[in-house]
């Protein structure tokens, strides 16, 4: 099978590889489709660090299960976590889910951009593992891992009825979170980019107005930080200003379980809408391609098997 590996920073392999063979408990997926996001574009320069698994939203079909797997079975439309906690720690007791030490040791084999992946059997008896309604398509359930992101760090800011909300940055995740903040508040929310056609759809899915912060600055008292920084990123405060103010500053990591069975149910009822359709109209008018736009597919690692056998791609600025 055809697999995309990190040899080094701006240097991406792919490879035919063995398909993982199966341990008691796991299971094997063949993946259908695998958002990008923008943590595999940070890995890929280098910037989370060395090295990296590449691909971790998935969705895909149980092509094989393990003697002794009884939930799941071969033909099953499922999407998959990659990080799973171990549930019982103290941060799992208080909630920290993300911070158990065994989240970020759990992944998939050999990662999320293969025509197969292994799920391990501990991600399997926590639920990583997730049956797909019939309605949702492969491409929107690869979209449910960074959604259920959203749905956490909603549930982390801790939003009350009537709270205004701003969210800055309105790519496909930023969307994401205007229509769950519909639900959560009956507040203001605006949208803030610097494109236009993006603050267009901030409209269309639910902010009440939308800035362009070129041309505006906007005043937080809670400020909540959402996506990966780079390793060693740093920013410089006012702290006198942070404390007469009384701003907090919270942060959210990826989700669990629950979420991601959340961010199923209200793409089901039609809550969400993803927009990577919508999203194509938002990037024609920017310089900057939001990685969530575009995935992996099963047809497209096929389409390369003949040429891409041991190829090595060097990834380089425009």
């Amino acid at each position: 099978m055809l697999a995309c590996f990190l040899e080094a920073p701006r240097k991406v392999a792919v490879k035919d590889v063995p398909i993982p063979k199966l341990a008691a408990g796991d299971i094997l997926v063949r993946m259908e489709a695998s958002g990008i996001c923008g943590t595999d574009l940070e890995k890929i320069e280098g910037q989370l660090g060395p090295g990296g698994i590449l691909g971790h939203e998935v969705s895909g079909t149980i092509e094989k299960v393990a003697d002794n797997v009884t939930d799941h079975k071969p033909g099953e439309r499922v999407v998959a976590h990659h990080h799973v906690p171990c549930y019982q720690c103290p941060d799992c007791s208080n909630g920290n889910y993300t911070l158990c030490n065994e989240f970020k040791m759990t992944n998939i084999d050999p990662c999320g951009f293969a025509e197969y992946f292994r799920v391990p059997q501990y991600n399997v008896g926590r639920g990583a593992v997730i049956p797909l309604p019939p309605e949702l398509s492969f491409e929107e359930a690869a979209m449910i891992e960074p959604a259920s992101c959203c749905i956490r760090a909603i549930r982390r800011a801790n939003i009350k009825q009537g709270d205004n909300i701003l969210v800055v940055g309105l790519g496909p995740t930023g969307l994401t979170q205007i229509q769950l903040l519909r639900h959560a508040t009956t507040g203001k929310i605006f949208g803030s980019d610097t494109v236009e056609a993006r603050l267009r759809l901030g409209k269309k899915l639910g902010a009440d107005d939308t800035i362009n912060a070129l041309k505006e600055d906007v005043q937080a008292h809670i400020v909540l930080l959402f996506g990966a920084p780079s390793h060693g990123a740093s920013y410089p405060l006012n702290v006198s200003e942070l404390f007469s103010r009384q701003i907090t500053l919270l942060s959210s990591y990826s989700c669990v379980e629950a979420e991601m069975e959340e961010a199923i149910r209200l793409v089901s009822e039609k809550r969400i809408l993803f927009i990577a359709r919508l999203s194509r109209e938002a990037n024609c008018d920017s310089k900057n391609t939001n990685a969530h736009n575009h995935h992996w597919s099963k047809g497209s690692l096929e389409c390369n098997k003949d040429s891409a056998r041991e190829s090595t791609f060097s990834f380089k600025n425009p």
